[in-house]
């Protein structure tokens, strides 16, 4: 086995570089890139994806209060109708309960389904490019920029040294 010069870890991305290599782990595979394939390497945000997923995320955050309204609506029907027949009321506020409860539902799945600013690193190849995600936020991502650094000097002695 090769020496590892540098390694990254983040929550589901773990990259080591050795002097001839490049490995990648990622929970859902793993790969290996020679060095003299790599033209580069870089850390950019998804910022569309975030755009896209926080506009449906607000889009779906306006279901909890509807929900709110119709069980205040059928509370006070509920009452109202208490004077005309026990059972019917009951019902009514028995919908107003199950209305209160879908939005809570919501209200809360919304509260845990706040989309995150994903970022990548983006392995550049002359035959395109490959982005491997991982959560910049992370306690574990903050050493990207010093991983990146070691990257490119490696890549830069390696194609030196090859030419």
């Amino acid at each position: 086995m090769e020496n590892i010069l540098s390694q990254f870890t983040a929550d589901n991305l773990e990259i080591k570089l050795t002097s001839e290599k490049l490995f990648i782990n990622t929970t859902t595979s793993n790969e290996t890139f020679a060095l003299r394939s790599v033209n580069g390497i870089g850390v950019v945000d998804l910022v569309d994806e975030y755009n896209k997923a926080l506009t449906l995320w607000k889009s779906q955050k306006g279901a909890g209060p509807v929900f709110y309204v119709f069980a205040v609506i059928f509370v006070i029907w509920g009452i109202w109708s208490f004077s005309s027949s026990i059972g019917l009321a009951i019902f009514i506020l028995l919908m107003a309960a199950l209305f209160f409860r879908m939005g809570y539902v919501q209200t809360e799945k919304n509260k845990n389904n706040e989309p995150k600013l994903m970022s990548a690193v983006r392995i550049m190849m002359s035959g395109g490019n490959r982005d491997f995600q991982f959560d910049k936020t992370g306690i574990k991502s903050g050493n990207v920029a010093e991983f990146v650094a070691k990257v490119e000097s490696t890549l830069t002695s390696y194609h030196k040294n090859n030419e």
